[in-house]
């Protein structure tokens, strides 16, 4: 939107930039009735301003006069009175007023022509009586010629609906660039389609950006929108993080309460959020287990060992700085992560975290990407889904919804994450709050095979 409103006072400053100041010359007349009110001249003054207007007229008017066709023609009255202004308008000052002087004069000498022409029709009217008694022999009396010619008398003297002129010449009128006007149509102009285009591409547009879109496009209830890790959004990032902690806190049991976090597709966004699920609680004082489920991505040894009866759970638990929160790595397996990942292996596992723990979380794999990502939503039981803003489809969302809906796992809601690309922020993800005491373990995550 701002680019577009740019472009357009770019466009409008190129506009001006070679534009030059023009001159209007003008000429003045008047529309004089001896025998009607002034009021009535000036209806007919508007009629002649308007027929001058007529673009078929002008282009015949500046034919006949020979006047360049770079010149604006213009006719105007002033206020209610018969007073009309011609007026040209050209890029020098004297070919503004020759061309208003020009089209003046020979607009008012057509005007009264056709009046003349009128007028001596009138006359030949009333001549017409006579002239047939003349062209018959017959005799006309003296007070009927002098009656005749009174009459022709007063059809000359009629000056009614004529143009007469008032100032032929007048000071030309120069005007410079409205460069700021310009300027500002263009700028507006700009802003207004940057608008529409940029409500069209929200409507068109398959990526979710805002808590709208998760809720129009999707048809989910939107948890929080979680910025950009920064010091300019560090409180409102902060916020919306415990927006969703708050959210999973009430809708979570105080005791052996479980919930999965899960994103449709390969990203960063799900262990931001499972984090400060696991960590915000275990501040609160509940004794949590962060489980990080995505077998596909091998580390340590963890759930994977668990599942297959290779180890205990208090060997591989790692305990962090806060003495309410445990992590759980994934470990590594030599099968098929589908295979290994059943629905009653992930049942026990979660029985043997709830000894001791009160709230599980689990980061799953990738919804679309790992089928056993439904194994771990429906025996959670309750499931959040995380989309990276500005890159996760509308469309893998939805899928992602009805696989959740499939399970009958209870989905909590959707948050949209400002995440970076997950290759580049596992470890900046991971190992915040993990810094270890001495004498402890510490969860330090290889990367596995995507």
């Amino acid at each position: 939107m701002l680019a577009i409103t740019a472009i357009g006072v770019a466009l409008g400053f190129v506009s001006t930039l070679g534009a030059q100041p023009t001159y209007t010359g003008r000429v003045a007349m008047t529309v004089g009735s001896p025998n009607r009110a002034p009021d009535q001249d000036a209806v007919l003054s508007v009629g002649y301003s308007q027929y001058f207007g007529d673009p078929a007229y002008q282009a015949k008017l500046k034919s006949s006069t020979g006047l360049p066709s770079d010149v604006t023609l213009a006719a105007r009255t002033v206020a209610s009175s018969p007073i009309l202004y011609i007026e040209a308008t050209a890029s020098k000052p004297q070919v503004a007023q020759d061309a208003a002087t020009k089209a003046g004069t020979a607009f008012r000498d057509e005007i009264n022509a056709r009046l003349r022409a009128a007028q001596d029709a009138a006359i030949a009217a009333v001549r017409k009586p006579f002239d047939d008694i003349r062209a018959a022999n017959g005799v006309v009396s003296d007070v009927s010629l002098t009656q005749m010619q009174d009459a022709i008398n007063r059809i000359n003297a009629d000056t009614s609906n004529k143009l007469i002129d008032l100032q032929l010449a007048s000071d030309v009128v120069r005007k410079d660039p409205a460069r700021w006007p310009t300027l500002m149509s263009y700028g507006v102009g700009g802003l207004l389609i940057g608008c529409l285009l940029a409500l069209v591409l929200g409507v068109v547009s398959r990526r979710l950006r805002t808590a709208g879109d998760i809720q129009q496009k999707v048809g989910m209830t939107a948890l929080a929108v979680v910025p950009a890790e920064s010091e300019k959004y560090a409180a409102e990032r902060d916020r919306a993080l415990k927006q969703v902690v708050t959210a999973v806190g009430l809708a979570t049991p105080a005791e052996r309460a479980a919930v999965a976090v899960v994103e449709p597709g390969a990203g960063a966004g799900a262990e931001i959020v499972a984090r400060a699920i696991a960590e915000e609680r275990a501040r609160q004082g509940v004794r949590t287990i962060l489980v990080h489920a995505d077998l596909r991505r091998p580390s340590g040894a963890g759930v994977a060992e668990i599942l297959a009866g290779r180890a205990d759970l208090g060997d591989v638990l790692v305990q962090t700085r806060n003495s309410y929160l445990r992590e759980l790595p994934p470990g590594s397996t030599g099968d098929d992560p589908f295979t290994a990942l059943s629905r009653e292996r992930f049942t026990r596992l979660l029985r043997q975290l709830h000894e001791r723990a009160d709230l599980v979380v689990v980061i799953a794999p990738p919804l679309l990407d790992a089928v056993e990502a439904q194994v771990i939503t429906a025996t959670a039981g309750l499931t959040v889904l995380v989309c990276d803003r500005g890159v996760t489809a509308s469309g893998a969302a939805r899928r992602a919804l009805q696989l959740l809906q499939a399970v009958e796992t209870t989905v909590l809601g959707a948050v949209l994450v400002d995440a970076p690309a997950r290759a580049g922020c596992d470890d900046a993800a991971r190992t915040p709050s993990r810094e270890s005491a001495p004498g402890e373990r510490v969860f330090t995550p290889s990367r596995g095979p995507e």
